[in-house]
């Protein structure tokens, strides 16, 4: 009965483990930041879509954003975050630098274990400032007359 018990355990263990790549997104402060979600399954009309900040959950979506199942916001943490009905992708506007890190997109399915999920990496950088040249170049050239 105990070795079954360890087969059965096993196998859950091993279907719910899935590759997760990491994509990251660089984004200037004070402008729209649009993390993308990478989910097929965010694209179907009326599947349940959420954000969430750090690492994901195999549970449930973990620190939660912004839940959407198309154009239906059911959660938003603040006014700053929207998703896209289309793609599923996330808009943080007027992001901080307290924005910086790890986001997660999950497809909320029916069943265990099988919510799919995309993590993008948020990096913010300080809006460059457009200088002036540090120095011009002038020319001029004069022609003598010839005799």
């Amino acid at each position: 009965m105990l070795p079954l018990f360890f087969h059965s355990l096993f196998s859950v263990c091993v279907l719910s483990v899935s590759v997760v790549a990491t994509e990251t997104v660089v984004g200037v402060a004070g402008q729209v930041v649009k993390l993308p979600c990478r989910l097929e399954e965010a694209r179907q009309g009326g599947v349940e879509v959420c954000w969430g900040r750090g690492e994901p959950s195999p549970f449930t979506c973990h620190n939660t954003l912004i839940n959407a199942a198309g154009d239906q916001v059911t959660y938003r943490r603040s006014h700053r975050f929207s998703v896209s009905s289309s793609t599923a992708a996330l808009s943080i506007s007027g992001s901080q630098f307290s924005d910086a890190g790890f986001y997660h997109c999950r497809v909320q399915l029916p069943g265990l274990f099988n919510d799919p999920t995309s993590t993008v990496h948020l990096i913010i950088i300080r809006r460059m400032l457009t200088s002036l040249p540090l120095f011009s170049l002038s020319y001029s050239h004069r022609c003598a007359p010839r005799l």
